[in-house]
């Protein structure tokens, strides 16, 4: 594979895919709450998986590859790279030959992630580009057991609702009727964290304006010395 030295917000710039305000805004969430820039990027709804695919393939030449369709891995090939290394780059062994490890990614921009895991391992590596979403699904089942039927009812409850509404009895002395709605809480198979859902919304005040990062941080130290009213 030929190097570049261009990054990825370069490349998504050159092509038109994003603009210098979302690029900022994504590395600004970027280095508040970590993460990669292409799931960010995706995540704040900027770019799609499939743009972003077919931008780094032009840009790249690098060769694509459905994780849906292709054969299960060994569980030789899954040794070769850790969970905990496959969650954090965001990667997938495919298949080993005995000299070369194909390895699915998302992001090839970062050269020396793999480098990295090729000196980790000791066997040579030759990436392939595939969809972060199917990475991401494929260590679950591949790695985390996740069967076909635990997949489904994750699938029907994200298309069915992100948000489920709780409410609470009403107190003694009140009347019956309908429970007082208390919030938002996110389904057990959501795909955002209530972490995720929290830093989006505080991400998304500070950037309309709403209010500044230093007034939110003062008002949590206030709320903390506050003492119950007697």
């Amino acid at each position: 594979m030929k190097k570049q030295k261009k990054k990825l917000g370069e490349i998504l710039l050159e092509a038109g895919l994003i603009d210098e305000l979302q690029l900022r805004s994504a590395l600004s969430y970027q280095s508040e709450w970590g993460g990669r820039l292409g799931s960010v990027l995706i995540k704040k709804g900027f770019v799609t998986e499939k743009d972003m695919l077919g931008v780094i393939v032009r840009q790249y030449g690098i060769n694509t590859i459905s994780l849906e369709s292709i054969q299960p891995p060994t569980d030789a090939v899954l040794k070769l790279v850790r969970i905990d290394i496959a969650k954090k780059f965001g990667i997938f062994p495919v298949e080993f030959d005995g000299k070369t490890l194909l390895i699915a990614i998302a992001d090839p921009t970062d050269l020396k992630i793999l480098d990295d895991l090729s000196f980790m391992i000791g066997v040579r590596i030759k990436p392939v580009l595939a969809l972060e979403s199917e990475i991401l699904r494929a260590i679950k089942v591949h790695y985390e057991g996740w069967n076909s039927s635990e997949r489904e009812h994750a699938a029907a409850n994200l298309r069915d609702t992100h948000l489920k509404k709780t409410e609470t009895p009403p107190a003694d002395g009140q009347p019956k009727g309908k429970l007082k709605p208390t919030g938002f809480v996110l389904t057990s198979h959501s795909e955002y964290t209530q972490r995720e859902v929290l830093e989006g919304l505080i991400n998304l005040l500070t950037e309309k304006g709403v209010i500044s990062k230093e007034d939110l941080l003062n008002k949590l130290a206030l709320k903390g010395t506050r003492t119950p009213h007697q």
